[in-house]
């Protein structure tokens, strides 16, 4: 026996189901500690505008290297708006989206390109054909409709789309919903100093919020599990 395991779950989704299992366990504690009320937002607004330019490196360098491995950009293009003006959020914003553009190409580029490039299927060599002598447009599209999803990322790495028209297309491929996000955040900053995070019926919505990551986890590992059953039941139907 090589190790507990679940049946029908491999150690992956375990790993995952950890996760979820820490992260309400932090919800719990902050609950039950009543840490919210140890929250002050303004001073850490207060703290990161008072970094000054460093402020902004620090936000840039973070979003475009945290994003690339797993976190979510949404969480950087609400942030800003509470920090900067509307102007210096979007632009930090739109350098920190492109930022994790650039990293994620250059690790791909660096780690699988040349494996990658050696076994790409026929059909999926046209697109790279295409991005190839297209690059500029091909990018701009996708940005514009995928924006900076994991796989566009990492995929962009690995095929043969230069440099500049990659980086160029980039740049004005994120902007439309780099500036959307970014108002939003505005609007979020605007009702947060209507009501601050202090005020907000933690004895309530804590108990909730602990339901619902356990139920958003029960539910995970069922259609994992049965989507896996599926798929073994559909392999060995298949004749030989």
């Amino acid at each position: 026996m090589s190790g507990l395991a679940w049946p029908g779950v491999d150690r992956g989704s375990l790993l995952k189901i950890a996760l979820v299992a820490v992260v309400v366990s932090v919800i719990a504690w902050f609950y039950a500690t009543e840490g919210y009320e140890k929250l002050d937002p303004e001073g850490m607004r207060v703290w990161v505008r008072n970094a000054g330019l460093w402020g902004g490196v620090l936000f840039v360098v973070s979003y475009s290297c945290l994003q690339p491995i797993g976190v979510n950009g949404l969480f950087f293009l609400l942030s800003a708006p509470l920090i900067w003006s509307p102007i210096d959020a979007f632009a930090l914003n739109w350098i920190g989206t492109v930022g994790t553009g650039v990293v994620s190409f250059a690790v791909a580029r660096f780690i699988a390109k040349d494996w990658v490039q050696k076994r790409l299927p026929r059909r999926v060599r046209r697109f790279d054909d295409r991005l190839r002598e297209r690059g500029f447009v091909t990018v701009l599209l996708l940005r514009l409709v995928l924006y900076t999803a994991p796989t566009v990322q990492y995929a962009l790495g690995v095929s043969r789309v230069r440099i500049v028209p990659f980086i160029l297309g980039t740049i004005l491929g994120v902007a439309p919903f780099t500036l959307l996000t970014t108002l939003l955040g505005i609007r979020v900053s605007a009702w947060l100093e209507e009501y601050p995070v202090a005020s907000w019926p933690w004895d309530q919505i804590g108990p909730l919020l602990v339901v619902a990551a356990v139920a958003t986890a029960a539910i995970g590992i069922l259609v994992v599990r049965k989507w896996r059953a599926r798929t073994v039941d559909g392999v060995s139907e298949t004749p030989g």
